[in-house]
């Protein structure tokens, strides 16, 4: 019998004045990247074609990934860690994370507030309450 998987959907916003074509190249750049995680798989999400006469911010909505972890505890915080890595210095860029019906916004920009409401997002699905992150990742 497989592993029950829990899936993360990841939503990439590349910021207003990106096109298509850059949404695409930096979903498929965090995809790789999440790839060389402990994760079960990384999937673009099925979408239809963008409608006819669509904005390019319309067409950012379409930059989805969905990550399959078989062990949420141990997997995911590496996943969150990476994702924070990969949005560093990328201006407007920002990644939507769901789990569960659980939405946490992530963006480049770092703050003590933000710290504090991905630890709680992350402690709410990893069973860590009380455990900061950094202590996680260094145990690993």
């Amino acid at each position: 019998m497989a592993d029950p998987t829990t899936r993360l959907a990841v939503e990439v916003s590349a910021g207003p004045s990106a096109d298509a074509e850059e949404l695409d190249e930096l979903v498929g750049r965090l995809r790789r990247e999440l790839l060389e995680l402990d994760v079960e798989s990384v999937d673009r999400a099925r979408g239809g074609p963008a409608p006819r006469g669509a904005r390019a911010v319309d067409v950012l909505a379409l930059g989805t990934l969905l990550v399959s972890l078989v062990d949420p505890a141990t997997v995911l915080p590496a996943v969150i860690a990476a994702i924070e890595a990969w949005l560093r210095g990328r201006g407007q860029r920002s990644v939507k994370l769901e789990l569960d019906g659980d939405v946490l916004e992530v963006t480049g920009v770092s703050s003590r507030d933000q710290r504090r409401l991905i630890d709680g997002w992350l402690a709410r699905h990893t069973g860590m309450n009380g455990v900061p992150r950094w202590q996680v990742a260094e145990a690993r």
